[in-house]
């Protein structure tokens, strides 16, 4: 019995640990859905890494992260070269935080990065 609570006590820590939230796709658009299909993107130390697994080449993506506990904090890593089916691209996050005229960048090591929500804002097909 001390086993089993053990184990399920261990596992848990394992899924409370380190790591942002990934928001999911909740456009409807059914062409947009068919872009984004077998795309992903992770994110670590201000970096978010684009991977095309997906049926079409990409021509723009934008992701976007905002914080859960500062909301003026913003931030986005642009893909505007395109990335083809089945290669992967990486782009640093640019944060920006403040409103209105008192808008400045924040330097990464302000930020906390365990309190991200990352979502992707847009992604277009490529032209070919």
């Amino acid at each position: 019995m001390k086993k089993i609570i053990f184990v399920s006590m261990l596992a848990a820590c394992g899924f409370s640990g380190y790591g942002q939230t990934y928001q999911p796709i909740t456009s409807k658009n059914k062409t947009y859905l068919e872009t984004l299909k077998g795309v992903s993107y992770t994110y670590k130390q201000g970096v978010v890494t684009l991977k095309n697994n997906g049926r079409y080449a990409l021509g723009t993506v934008s992701i976007t992260a905002s914080s859960k506990v500062d909301s003026t904090l913003f931030g986005i890593a642009l893909f505007e070269d395109g990335i083809d089916k089945g290669e992967t691209a990486k782009s640093e996050v640019y944060f920006t935080t403040g409103r209105g005229k008192k808008v400045h960048e924040v330097p990464l090591k302000q930020v906390d990065q365990k309190k991200l929500v990352l979502s992707f804002d847009k992604a277009t097909r490529a032209v070919k």
